[in-house]
């Protein structure tokens, strides 16, 4: 009786003790990767790894990034803010964009509650003008170095043109687990270049690495242009840059495949909540990154966590913005969640219950400094109709330049096809929006037809510009005031004629362009007790 005793108060001690353990949060976080994957029904290439992940978890039909750019995206990540909230409009460091200061993100929650931090590629928050990181990672490598091999992977970073970047960043999370505390719960954000344009690059994986079980993709397969649906059927040069993207997913999925293998041999892998997503959609197809078009915000997002989902291997549709993120790394932490934010947490959903968010939205403003890449823009949806603002739109302004290099095998064919063509107008309506396009994402999921002034949508219309507008000003979103408007146009033409007469991207950190009239020091005031509706 007294062994039975002292067995079960060990165990009870241990069950105490484990269940008290913090959970340690994995963020496999990619670039410019859309749903091009079997998980959301599209079976071009085999993602092995990635199903697993889907089958052990659940995965959400509808996420949205806060805007098709990779520095306001991952601003929105950190911060759980929107771009116009947190001050990154656009991108930093020499295009002038920076957190406003003193902003709060879950990186400094989480190393003052006792977790080890790293990641691996990039924060894409850095700015020159920081005097405090506001994201201080304990573990970050520059991207080309390789940790685990030391001074061997110097020696075959320079003696290799291209470095296998993919593989050191296994390597660097092999290393980060190496080197972690016992006991210590840690944050990782797994992160490779693969899916950011340019495509091509096998040489993104060591040639000695094992494991490379993906055949050639078969072109053949390939139907349809992402973004564009049947209106564009890729030939020539535009199907093989499709080609290379399908390759970069294949490159993605054993990445995927190591990094959950490495959690799973040090024995992390039960005490893990896992998330695989993107920063937005895929770019040079026109309608994706840069944009409001579903292409460019809606990004894969799968969720696993041993023990804590119900139901695992099932499909929500509960809607995800990356607003949502900070909440809910700061409730798995077992942290309270700051009042400011917008997003909601979303562990009840993975609980199996309702979630509390019943629209998303979006507001880009500006990519990098091309003039072009200009556009403010809000959207927001219900999961399936959607409405888009364009803040400048009024379908004479054009939005693209006819010469954009960064689409011309796609301009090339569409030049092929008549003017009446579903791609021509498509393009037209890219380059030259309307203020407004809605859409019933249900019926039209790639937005060939706007709906806007049908009379037998119009109480939908009436609906989502109302709720649009109060969303609006429930975030304090400087570009309803069409004097605000005017004036950081101003700004971003002067700014952007400093840009090209410095050089453009060649310009020096030091040489940073001025939008700080437009990023205010952090006062959290304004937002205190909102939350998306």
């Amino acid at each position: 009786m007294k062994r039975f005793c002292f067995l079960f108060l060990l165990f009870a001690q241990t069950v105490t003790v484990s269940a008290m353990e913090r959970p340690n949060i994995l963020f496999i976080h990619m670039e410019d990767m859309g749903v091009q994957i079997p998980a959301y029904g599209d079976h071009t290439v085999a993602t092995p790894n990635l199903e697993m992940l889907a089958g052990e978890g659940i995965v959400f039909e509808r996420a949205h990034v806060s805007a098709a750019s990779c520095a306001s995206s991952r601003g929105t990540l950190f911060s759980g803010l929107y771009p116009h909230q947190n001050g990154i409009m656009g991108f930093v460091q020499q295009h002038g964009f920076y957190y406003r200061d003193g902003i709060p993100t879950f990186i400094k929650d989480l190393k003052a509650a006792g977790y080890y931090t790293g990641l691996t590629y990039k924060n894409g928050v850095e700015s020159s003008h920081y005097n405090t990181p506001p994201v201080p990672f304990d573990f970050k490598p520059k991207y080309t170095e390789n940790l685990l091999m030391g001074s061997t992977g110097k020696k075959e970073a320079a003696s290799a043109n291209k470095p296998p970047l993919v593989s050191y960043s296994v390597d660097n999370f092999k290393y980060f687990l190496e080197n972690l505390e016992e006991g210590q719960p840690f944050y990782f954000q797994a992160q490779t270049p693969d899916t950011h344009h340019l495509w091509d690059r096998p040489h993104f994986i060591r040639n000695s690495d094992p494991g490379w079980p993906y055949p050639p993709v078969d072109d053949l397969r390939i139907k349809t242009t992402p973004g564009w649906g049947d209106s564009l059927i890729p030939e020539g040069p535009l199907l093989e840059k499709i080609t290379d993207y399908y390759e970069a997913i294949q490159r993605v999925d054993w990445y995927v495949g190591r990094i959950l293998a490495l959690l799973e041999e040090y024995g992390h892998a039960n005490n893990t909540l896992v998330v695989f997503s993107s920063d937005h959609g895929p770019s040079h197809l026109l309608r994706g990154k840069t944009t409001p078009r579903e292409f460019g915000l809606r990004v894969p997002f799968i969720v696993r966590w041993p023990g804590q989902i119900k139901d695992a291997g099932r499909r929500s549709n509960a809607l995800v913005s990356f607003v949502d993120l900070y909440p809910t790394f700061a409730d798995v932490a077992g942290l309270e969640i700051p009042k400011h934010l917008p997003g909601h947490s979303i562990l009840p959903v993975l609980k199996g219950e309702e979630s509390g968010r019943k629209h998303l939205y979006s507001a880009f403003v500006a990519h990098t400094t091309g003039i072009h890449q200009y556009w403010p823009s809000r959207t927001v949806t219900d999961g399936r109709w959607k409405l888009i603002h364009h803040v400048l739109g009024d379908g004479k302004r054009r939005r693209y330049s006819g010469k954009n290099k960064a689409v011309f095998s796609l301009n090339k064919q569409i030049d092929s096809m008549p003017n009446e063509s579903l791609a021509q107008q498509l393009r037209l309506l890219s380059e030259v929006p309307p203020e407004f396009e809605l859409f019933d994402l249900s019926n039209d999921p790639d937005e060939h037809h706007n709906l806007i002034g049908n009379s037998e949508n119009a109480e939908i219309e009436k609906k989502l510009k109302a709720q649009l507008a109060a969303w609006r000003r429930q975030t304090s979103d400087p570009f309803l005031s069409e004097a605000f408007v005017e004036r950081f146009s101003n700004v971003y033409e002067k700014n952007y004629q400093r840009w090209k007469s410095l050089g453009g991207d060649k310009m020096k950190d030091k040489d940073a362009l001025d939008f700080s009239e437009f990023i205010p020091v952090w006062d959290p005031s304004d937002y205190l007790g909102k939350k998306d509706y």
